[in-house]
């Protein structure tokens, strides 16, 4: 598989006046793309553009891409270029004329695509808890909260059979705490208001069946854009730690194939206010799924955004501008140079901050996994159209296999039916007059008729339940 390029010789403010065209300074191997890799710069420097171009080369090269996008303005890349007068004045430097513009297949999920959806169990308690902004205390009993739901054989598979349970386990307090012991009533109260305030957000939507099938993002046939701009920032980095989670535990060793390269955009929301213990299983994610074929690529303003352990295993990295103005900035600029392999003719500490838009210095791994020098260069202009589609375009897309298999919401009997269920007939058979006591008792009698139960509910749905990598109730499929 050809090399990826990633620029030309860039000089400066001279580098737009080359007479020819310029051989390719640095290239990114395919093979080497499962190593990982850091895309960064202020505001207005090019790093979407750089996200762009990668990401066309790599669906030029048949590789399957998934990328998401907050700030909603990556729909462009199933359009052909042609809009911008700068991308046009850049094409006879790389030696390209008009054919270059072209769109790219695209499967667009999330806002006004496809649904991209996973279920409470699949995501389990402790991701669950980064996006609801528990305590350690409110996450403890989530996570009591999901393994009573394991013991009953209650599952979660959308958003209202979380809030039955919930519901349940706030009614049935003091029968449940003989075998599980005391429940905060206090502590349910503050999450079922968070669950409320996220529900207004829409953060329930992305909870429900049919969930998302990873086989379907490993075909080359198209790039995966999510558009996450609707979504509530906490919810996104639930739902992006959630996706490595599942690639990771689902696919099988690749022996060095690659089988999808991940573009996390606006990285840093992943990473803010994590817990240490969460922050270690997610290095241990990103350290191991390389062996799975995968490839991460993390887009965001400054390399500093992402945490050591993790930046020390991006080994492919594109720099453009960061400004310097305080104390601060310039120790962060010292430390970003620092990160490259020297290039003796090159001082990258004073070049960061000089760089122009669509210039970057970058150092991607040799075919011995060695950083190479690193180099300055200008960035390819992309073929595909920067402005967005409009929602008519993006109405388009939404059509095909993934649609038809996606887009009508599956609402099969889970927690929240067998729970009501059960309670009605049980409150039915202490009628006439439903006073506190008989309330109470058809509570108690309710732990029990689930207890009962939990075994042939189990084997009704044919799933085996394992803790995953993150600490989230996985599902097994069989």
């Amino acid at each position: 598989m050809t090399p990826i390029a990633l620029g030309i010789p860039s000089r400066g403010s001279d580098s737009g006046q080359a007479a020819e065209p310029a051989s390719p300074a640095a290239q990114l191997l395919p093979d080497m793309i499962s190593r990982h890799g850091l895309v960064c710069g202020a505001t207005g420097t090019g790093k979407t553009v750089t996200l762009r171009v990668l990401v066309e080369q790599m669906s030029a090269r048949d590789i399957p891409v998934f990328v998401t996008d907050v700030k909603g303005d990556l729909s462009g890349l199933a359009a052909a270029g042609g809009d911008s007068k700068k991308v046009a004045e850049r094409l006879p430097l790389f030696g390209l004329g008009a054919d270059h513009y072209r769109a790219l297949s695209l499967h667009l999920w999330g806002r006004d695509g496809i649904p991209l959806r996973t279920t409470p169990t699949e995501m389990g308690p402790e991701l669950l808890a980064q996006t609801l902004g528990l305590n350690d205390n409110q996450t403890g009993l989530l996570h009591l909260m999901f393994k009573i739901a394991d013991e009953l054989g209650l599952l979660l598979l959308d958003w209202k059979d979380l809030e039955a349970l919930i519901n349940f386990a706030d009614t049935a307090r003091r029968q449940l705490a003989d075998d599980y012991g005391s429940i905060s009533s206090a502590s349910l109260g503050a999450i079922k208001r968070k669950f409320l305030a996220l529900e207004r957000a829409g953060v329930d939507t992305l909870f429900g069946e049919p969930a998302l099938d990873l086989n379907d993002l490993l075909k080359g046939d198209a790039v995966h854009l999510l558009d996450a701009s609707a979504m509530d920032h906490r919810a996104y980095a639930t739902l992006a730690l959630w996706l490595l989670a599942e690639l990771y535990e689902q696919l099988p060793e690749a022996g060095g194939e690659l089988k999808l390269a991940v573009f996390f955009d606006e990285a840093h929301l992943l990473f803010d206010d994590m817990p240490a213990a969460l922050l270690d299983e997610v290095e241990q994610v990103v350290r191991l799924i390389r062996s799975r074929g995968v490839g991460i690529f993390f887009v965001t303003q400054n390399p500093l955004d992402i945490p050591e352990p993790i930046l020390a295993q991006l080994g492919n990295r594109v720099q453009h501008a960061l400004r310097a103005y305080t104390p601060k900035e310039q120790r962060t600029v010292g430390a970003v140079a620092k990160s490259f392999r020297e290039n003796p003719e090159l001082d990258t500490a004073a070049t960061i901050g000089k760089l122009g838009v669509g210039e970057a210095l970058v150092s991607c791994l040799d075919e011995n996994a060695v950083p190479q020098p690193v180099q300055r260069v200008l960035i390819p202009p992309p073929a595909s159209r920067l402005s967005p589609l409009s929602e008519a375009e993006k109405r388009t897309l939404k059509k095909g296999p993934l649609a038809d298999k996606y887009c009508t919401e599956l609402d099969r009997e889970s927690a929240y039916e067998y729970l009501r269920a059960r309670r009605e007939k049980l409150l039915d058979e202490t009628s006439p007059g439903r006073s506190g006591q008989k309330a109470r008792k058809s509570d108690s009698n309710l732990v029990q008729s689930l207890n009962k139960a939990a075994i042939s509910f189990g084997k009704q749905f044919g799933r085996e339940l394992a803790r995953g990598i993150l600490g989230a109730l996985g599902l097994r499929r069989r």
